[in-house]
C-alpha cells in the first residue's frame, strides 16, 4: 500500500514538474444557467448570485424585468460578461417584432380567432407574407437591445397567446405556427450575426412537437415542462399536477420531449426548468410563498435529461429577495442546484 501511494505521488509530482498536471474533468452539462429578474441581482447583500454562480460552476445568466436599453442595465450586463459568464435574454418578443399599433391599418398581420375575427392579441398570422416581412424588419432592432454574448437568441411567442385560425393557418398546430415565425426570424438574425442560433420554445400549446414545418439551420429546441409536478421526478410516468390545462402526465411530457428531439435533434437542445422558481409557486403574487426544493427530484431529472442527450440546462430562480430570505431563511438549495449541474456524472 505504501509503495502504491509513493508511486502515485511520484506521478503527480512529475506531472506538475513537466507542466502537464491532470486537468479538471469537463462537466457533462455544458450550459449550467439561471434566469433571474432585475430585482434579484441588484441586491447582492441579500443574495449574491455572482458569488454563488462562481462557487458552484454555473456559467450562463439571463436577466429580465428592466429596460434593456438603459445604461444601468448595460453596465450590469458588462459586469457579468467581464466576470466570465455567458449573458442571454430569454424573453417573449412577439409584441416587439409585430407591434400592436399596426393592427389599426393592417389587421391581416394578426391572428384570426375561431369566429373569423382578427385580433391584436396573442400572435400574428404566419400565413401573411407581408406581416412576416414586417416582423423580420424589426429583428435587428430587437437584437441590438437583446444581444447575447454567446449568439443564442430567444424570441418567444406571446405568453399564453392564442394562435391563428384563418383558413390558411387552421390546419397548422401552435408548434408549427411558432416554427414558421422562428424560421423567418433566424434568417433575419443571420443577416447580421452569421453565428446566430434561435430557440424554439416548447411550452404551453407549443409543447407537442411540430409535425409539418421543418426547422431552418440554427434553430434549437428549448423544452419547458411548465405543467409538470416538481414533487415527483419526470421518470415517474404516471405523475401529474392536477387541475391544470391539458392534463399531461410526466409520461406525456417525456413522449413529447422525445418527439421534439427527433424533430430538432439533440445538438444545442436545452431544458428550461422551474425547480427554483419562487414566482411560480407564489402564483406570481407577492408576498411570496416558500418554495420546497426537492433535491432528489432535481437529481433524478438530471439523469433523465442526460439520458436523452440534453447537455444544456437553465432554470428560473426569481423572487428570492429580502422578504423571502427574512421570512423563510437563506435558500441553501441554490447551491444544490449549481453543484448538481456542475458535478453530475452521466453513468
Amino acid at each position: 500500500m505504501q509503495i502504491k501511494r509513493f508511486a502515485t505521488c511520484c506521478l503527480l509530482l512529475g506531472a506538475l514538474l513537466c507542466g502537464c498536471a491532470p486537468k479538471e474533468e469537463t462537466p457533462f452539462f455544458q450550459m449550467r444557467g439561471v434566469v433571474l429578474a432585475w430585482d434579484d441581482v441588484i441586491h447582492p447583500e441579500t443574495i449574491d448570485w455572482m458569488k454563488i454562480m462562481k462557487e458552484t460552476g454555473m456559467n450562463t445568466i439571463s436577466i429580465c424585468g428592466h429596460r434593456y436599453d438603459d445604461e444601468e442595465y448595460a453596465q450590469m450586463k458588462q459586469k457579468w460578461i467581464d466576470a466570465g459568464f455567458d449573458f442571454e435574454y430569454e424573453e417573449h418578443a412577439m409584441s416587439f417584432l409585430l407591434p400592436r399599433d399596426l393592427f389599426a391599418t393592417h389587421p391581416e398581420y394578426f391572428r384570426m380567432d375561431e369566429n373569423g375575427e382578427r385580433k391584436a392579441d396573442g400572435n400574428g398570422c404566419p400565413s401573411c407574407q407581408e406581416g412576416l416581412e414586417v416582423m423580420m424588419s424589426n429583428v435587428e432592432g430587437f437584437a441590438k437591445t437583446h444581444m447575447p454574448s454567446n449568439h443564442r437568441y430567444y424570441t418567444w411567442l406571446f405568453d399564453g397567446g392564442d394562435i391563428c385560425h384563418c383558413p390558411s393557418c387552421k390546419d397548422l398546430s401552435a408548434s408549427d405556427q411558432g416554427l414558421i415565425f422562428e424560421n423567418h426570424i433566424i434568417k433575419a438574425l443571420r443577416a447580421f450575426d452569421p453565428e446566430a442560433k434561435l430557440a424554439h420554445l416548447a411550452y404551453h400549446t407549443t409543447t407537442p412537437a411540430p409535425t409539418k414545418v421543418k426547422p431552418e439551420e440554427g434553430i434549437f429546441l428549448e423544452f419547458a415542462p411548465f405543467y409538470r409536478s416538481w414533487a415527483e421526478p419526470l421518470s415517474k410516468r404516471d405523475a401529474i399536477r392536477p387541475g391544470l390545462p391539458f392534463g399531461w402526465t410526466h409520461g406525456d411530457y417525456l413522449d413529447m420531449l422525445k418527439a421534439n428531439l427527433e424533430w430538432f435533434g439533440t445538438e444545442d437542445s436545452q431544458v428550461l426548468e422551474y425547480w427554483m422558481d419562487v414566482s411560480l409557486v407564489s402564483d406570481w403574487k407577492k408576498p411570496q410563498k416558500e418554495l420546497t426544493f426537492h433535491k432528489d427530484v432535481f437529481e433524478d431529472d438530471l439523469k433523465t435529461y442526460a439520458s436523452l442527450g440534453i447537455k444544456n440546462i437553465t432554470g428560473y430562480g426569481v423572487w428570492i429577495d429580502d422578504y423571502y430570505t427574512k421570512t423563510f431563511g437563506f435558500p441553501e438549495w441554490v447551491y444544490d442546484y449549481g453543484r448538481g449541474l456542475r458535478d453530475f456524472k452521466n453513468e
